[in-house]
């Protein structure tokens, strides 16, 4: 009976550490922590779906983002840079699209209610691609992002997110099996990730 009963008092004592400021402050306490001003560094990784011409694409992000905030009261505004590797992309038998890298710079602005912040989010993208019909053509397409998503401090200076961007690149032209084709790109993005704020 020994070990469940030590069991059962530290869990005890860790539940007492997380509820009692003086002990948790240290480590796991967000009180005070809702300054979102400065700067910040992450990664991320979540899942793409989208189009490309009359193809559908699909796949896994990762990367890393970092930026800057301002805020005013409950007002939060800033600028964010962040860059992708991508495996968003469509493949068959006849033809395959694939989009390797996506990069951004956006505004974001957002409203902070205790440790959390919802934000909006706009700006202008860049994406590397290939496009494969018995000819190989790589293409760097531009456009424009927008979204939203919700971050939160997990610990003093530890920010988790969850957000939702699209991408709307404009068409670039392929050769495709001796010919030409045009295919416009839009991307619905889904991550998730982490920061570290200064």
């Amino acid at each position: 009976m020994t070990r469940p009963i030590n069991r059962f008092g530290l869990a005890m004592i860790w539940a007492a550490s997380l509820s009692s400021p003086s002990l948790a402050g240290g480590l796991f306490s967000t009180d005070g922590v809702s300054n979102w001003q400065g700067g910040y560094i992450g990664l991320h990784g979540g899942a793409g779906l989208g189009t490309a011409g009359s193809l559908t694409t699909g796949g896994t992000v990762y990367g890393a983002h970092g930026g800057m905030n301002i805020q005013s009261g409950q007002f939060v505004g800033g600028l964010e840079g962040d860059f992708d590797s991508s495996q968003v992309k469509n493949s068959s038998t006849s033809e395959s699209f694939t989009q390797s890298w996506t990069a951004s710079g956006r505004g974001r602005g957002g409203y902070s209610f205790g440790t959390n912040l919802a934000y909006g989010t706009v700006g202008v993208a860049i994406s590397g691609t290939n496009y494969t019909n018995v000819n190989s053509t790589d293409a760097i397409k531009y456009g424009v992002v927008y979204g939203a998503g919700i971050e939160t401090f997990a610990m003093q200076n530890v920010v988790l997110r969850g957000e939702f961007l699209h991408y709307d690149l404009a068409a670039s032209n392929y050769l495709a099996n001796g010919s030409t084709v045009s295919l416009d790109t839009k991307t619905n993005l889904f991550r998730f990730g982490i920061s570290y704020k200064f």
